[in-house]
């Protein structure tokens, strides 16, 4: 093969391959198909369509993270039995999170919060400014 193909055919291939190289990387090891655990809840958006889900996420994480006054927290799913939306700004809702232990506890969540789930036709995927409860079986 002449040089110049050579080159002209490894640069093609670099130029194919770059997108999906970067996007492995973007992801961070997250799976929104397969998270680490399977959690099953219905969400119920704010037109009142309730929709069953199995393999529950967040990006591919297990947990619900919001700012509580100045701080950040972090729930595991494990410890959430219901989680309510109400719409505070253009950027955020403000979360009633209801804890299997009985405790509730208030946090602010970023409207744009990307929640997944398995559907028996697909996966299903909302914004939490579209959510008005997520209902966690058990």
């Amino acid at each position: 093969m002449q040089p110049r193909r050579l080159g002209t055919a490894s640069l093609l291939l670099l130029a194919t391959t770059t997108p999906f190289l970067l996007a492995l990387g973007s992801t961070g090891g997250r799976d929104v198909i397969h998270p680490a655990v399977d959690f099953q809840a219905t969400l119920v958006d704010k037109d009142g369509v309730s929709v069953d889900v199995n393999r529950l996420n967040i990006g591919g994480d297990v947990q619900l993270e919001g700012d509580m006054g100045r701080g950040n927290l972090r729930i595991q799913f494990d410890n959430i039995a219901s989680v309510e939306f109400t719409s505070e700004s253009h950027e955020y809702s403000q979360t009633t999170v209801h804890l299997k232990n009985g405790e509730a506890v208030n946090m602010r969540v970023r409207n744009s919060l990307m929640i997944y789930g398995q559907t028996k036709v697909g996966i299903y995927q909302i914004r939490a400014r579209d959510l008005r409860s997520i209902t966690f079986k058990s």
